[in-house]
């Protein structure tokens, strides 16, 4: 690597506590650096999914690519103050969204028996183990192996999940713009997480999965119920749908690029894209930083993604566009035959 992992944490920590601005700027220009030598390794590891996924004949809903935020970096270093940036294995994500569980769990076995993976450290299974917020997801780390310093040794995670737990997490974060917390680190107004656990476990009885813990003497129509009343109570559908952002204009637009800087203003609900070529992907860094330097994370957020076009780019990173129109209709199927129940008990 480049930078040792104690720099890496060093500049991580002065990020945290330091308060001289010529220290911090040192810092974010280091982190940055840092941050974009992870575009390779993920370029070449997402090309080789896509080839796995081919020979195994697995059809994808979508496969994208992300550098972590600069605000998710240090709200992560806050939450775990003993694991240090450099210990951060996740600064360069991608993500395989499947169809469904039987596709999961096959592209599981594959990844899990091929030495194509050989780079493979560790696994987190949050399908058979959800965390206690609900999210289901399964996390690879791997480390790149690179004759050239700056790539070699650098961590990416792939997740692999459904479309359904895809929606479930595209929904927390949407929500967590609306109570401005964290909802999917289970930080945030009680109901709201309560809300988004109960549906976890409803889309993991749909999906043939375990139910979180705290379901586990509750029936499916008590967890409908409780589905519903909550829905009511938060207005959730109205809300969500309150916040969709307009994108008619951009998709007119061809918007021929592979790297895509999403920037969107929560408050006044528009987006703004930079586009830029392969060859340009340090420029998209550097205006990634200078953005993420100017803005107010309360109002606005931005994150560089990697997509074959707008249509794909919406698709995986729904959350940016504050579209939750798939959870919702999984929602209002779900208080639709709680009404019907309902009725069916009441007359009996």
């Amino acid at each position: 690597m480049k930078y040792s992992r104690k720099k890496i944490t060093k500049a991580g920590n002065i990020l945290l506590t330091s308060k001289s601005e010529e220290e911090i700027n040192d810092a974010l220009n280091l982190i940055n650096d840092w941050r974009t030598n992870h575009l390779q390794p993920l370029k070449v590891m997402k090309r080789r999914l896509v080839k796995l996924l081919e020979k195994s004949k697995i059809s994808p809903i979508l496969i994208s690519q992300r550098l972590k935020r600069l605000t998710s970096i240090v709200y992560k270093l806050d939450l775990n103050p003993q694991m240090g940036l450099g210990g951060m294995q996740d600064v360069g994500g991608y993500r395989a969204v499947l169809k469904d569980v039987k596709d999961l769990y096959k592209l599981k076995a594959i990844l899990e028996n091929t030495n194509y993976y050989n780079r493979f450290e560790k696994c987190n299974d949050y399908v058979e183990n959800p965390k206690p917020s609900g999210y289901r997801s399964i996390h690879y780390i791997y480390k790149y192996s690179s004759k050239v310093p700056e790539y070699d040794q650098l961590k990416v995670e792939l997740q692999i999940r459904t479309k359904l737990q895809h929606n479930w997490a595209t929904a927390v974060e949407t929500a967590g713009i609306i109570t401005k917390t964290s909802l999917k680190s289970s930080q945030g107004p009680d109901e709201w997480l309560i809300f988004f656990r109960v549906v976890s476990s409803l889309f993991a009885i749909k999906e043939n999965l375990p139910v979180l813990d705290e379901h586990k003497d509750n029936t499916m129509q008590e967890l409908m119920v409780e589905c519903y009343n909550l829905c009511v109570k938060l207005n959730v559908i109205d809300t969500l749908k309150a916040l969709r952002v307009t994108t008619e204009h951009l998709e007119k637009q061809k918007f021929p690029g592979d790297y895509y800087l999403i920037h969107i203003n929560t408050e006044k609900k528009g987006v703004t894209i930079n586009v830029f070529s392969k060859s340009k992907y340090e420029l998209a860094t550097q205006k990634y930083l200078e953005i993420e330097r100017k803005i107010d994370d309360s109002k606005s957020a931005v994150v560089l993604v990697s997509a074959t076009s707008f249509k794909d780019l919406k698709k995986a990173y729904p959350s940016y566009f504050l579209d939750t129109s798939e959870f919702l209709n999984a929602l209002e199927k779900i208080n639709t035959n709680c009404i019907k129940l309902e009725l069916i008990k009441t007359n009996g």
